[in-house]
C-alpha cells in the first residue's frame, strides 16, 4: 500500500463529512494537481474496528484500477495517527445532488448511466469485491458525464476475512437486498444487483421502490413485496422495465447472472433506440466487450452532461492550445487592417 504524507498536501475545503471520516479538496504541493483527502476523524481513528475498515477500504481501492472506479493515488497516517487517504478529486456531485435538484431523469440518461456503473460493479466483482452500499450518494459524477462508484467503506473482499459479524445487517436501509436484510453470510454480487436495480428505479422515477415509516415495514417489502415497475409512473421501453424487475428478484440466483449481463442488455437498448453513434458499437463478431466510461459516447451521456452543468452554474473551463489562439490572433489582425484599408479607400 503506498505511504504517503500529509505535509505534501495543501488541505483546503470541506467536501463532505461522514459518520467516521471528512473529505477535503487539496492541492499536491510538489505537482498542483487537485485531489481529495478523506480522513478519519480523530475521535474514531482509534478505533480498532473502524481502523481495520478504513484500511480494508484502503486496499480495495488499490486493487480497482477502473475508469468508472474513484481513483486512488495513496494513503498514511497524520502526524498526530490518524489515517488518511488520497484519491481523485470528483467535480460534478453525485447522483443523489442530481436527483435532489431535477426530482428524476430521463430513461435515455439512466440507460447510458447503467452501462457505467455496470461496467465499476463488473470489475469491482472481478477482483472479488462486493460494494454492499451501492447508492445515489456514491455514485460520483464528473462534469463530462463520467460516473465514479466510490464510499468502499463497508465493501467485502472475499479473498479476505470479513470484518462484519455473521448476522449483521450492513449498507443502506432503502437498497439492501433481501439477503443484506437477513444476514446471510453468503452474500455476493448478486447484493450489488439488487441495490443497482433500486438506484435505476429511483433515477427513472424520482422515488425509492419501496417506501415505508418503519424500517420493519421496509423490510418486509424488500423480503416480500412485488417488485415495482417504472412504467407505471412514467413512460419508458418496455426493456427497461423488465431489467429493473429481474434486478429486484427476490432471490439471488433470480437477477441477472452478473452486471456485465445487465450491461449487454443495456447496449442492445441503446442499438435498439438509436441511442449509440459508431464509435460504441460493439465488434461485429457478436462479442460484448465491457464498455468503460471512456469508450461510451451516447445521447444519454450528453444529457447527463448537460444537466451537470446546469446544477453547476456553467461550463466547464476549456483549455485552449497555443494553435487556436494564434489563429484567432491572426484572424483579429486580418480584420484590423482590413477595416484600416476600408477607411482610407473611403475617404
Amino acid at each position: 500500500m503506498s505511504r504517503l504524507k500529509l505535509d505534501d498536501y495543501h488541505v483546503g475545503s470541506v467536501l463532505g463529512v461522514g459518520t467516521v471520516g471528512t473529505i477535503y479538496a487539496a492541492t499536491e504541493q510538489a505537482t498542483g494537481k487537485p485531489v481529495a483527502i478523506k480522513k478519519l476523524h480523530p475521535a474514531v481513528s482509534r478505533d480498532p474496528l473502524i481502523g481495520a475498515r478504513f484500511r480494508r477500504e484502503m486496499m480495495i481501492l488499490e486493487k480497482l484500477r477502473h475508469p468508472n472506479v474513484i481513483g486512488y493515488f495513496g494513503g498514511g497516517e497524520d502526524t498526530d495517527g490518524n489515517l488518511f487517504y488520497i484519491m481523485e478529486l470528483v467535480e460534478g456531485g453525485s447522483i443523489r445532488d442530481l436527483l435532489d435538484s431535477s426530482g428524476s431523469l430521463a430513461w435515455q440518461v439512466v440507460v447510458s448511466a447503467a452501462v457505467q456503473i455496470c461496467s465499476a460493479l463488473q470489475c469491482a466483482h472481478n477482483h472479488g469485491i462486493i460494494h454492499r452500499d451501492l447508492k445515489p450518494g456514491n455514485l460520483f459524477l464528473t462534469r463530462d458525464g463520467a460516473i465514479k462508484l466510490g464510499d468502499f467503506g463497508i465493501a467485502r473482499d472475499v479473498s479476505a476475512s470479513d470484518l462484519t459479524d455473521q448476522g449483521l445487517t450492513v449498507g443502506t436501509h432503502a437498497y439492501m437486498a433481501p439477503e443484506q436484510i437477513t444476514g446471510e453470510s453468503t452474500i455476493s454480487g448478486k447484493a450489488d444487483l439488487y441495490a443497482l436495480g433500486c438506484c435505476l428505479y429511483e433515477m427513472l422515477t424520482g422515488q425509492k421502490p419501496y417506501i415505508a415509516e418503519s424500517f420493519p415495514h421496509l423490510f418486509e417489502q424488500h423480503l416480500r413485496a412485488e417488485p415495482p415497475k417504472p412504467s407505471r409512473i412514467i413512460q419508458c421501453p418496455p426493456e427497461v422495465d423488465d431489467i429493473i424487475v429481474h434486478l429486484l428478484a427476490k432471490r439471488p440466483e433470480d437477477r441477472p447472472f452478473n452486471a456485465r449481463e445487465v450491461q449487454g442488455k443495456m447496449l442492445r437498448i441503446m442499438d435498439k433506440y438509436g441511442l449509440r453513434d459508431e464509435v460504441s458499437r460493439p465488434p461485429t463478431n457478436g462479442n460484448m466487450k465491457d464498455i468503460s466510461a471512456g469508450q461510451v459516447q451516447d445521447m444519454g451521456r450528453q444529457m447527463l452532461q448537460r444537466q451537470i452543468r446546469a446544477r453547476l452554474g456553467g461550463q466547464p473551463r476549456r483549455d485552449v492550445s497555443w494553435g487556436k489562439f494564434a489563429a484567432i490572433l491572426a484572424l483579429i489582425i486580418i480584420l484590423c487592417v482590413a477595416v484600416v484599408v476600408v477607411r482610407r479607400l473611403t475617404v
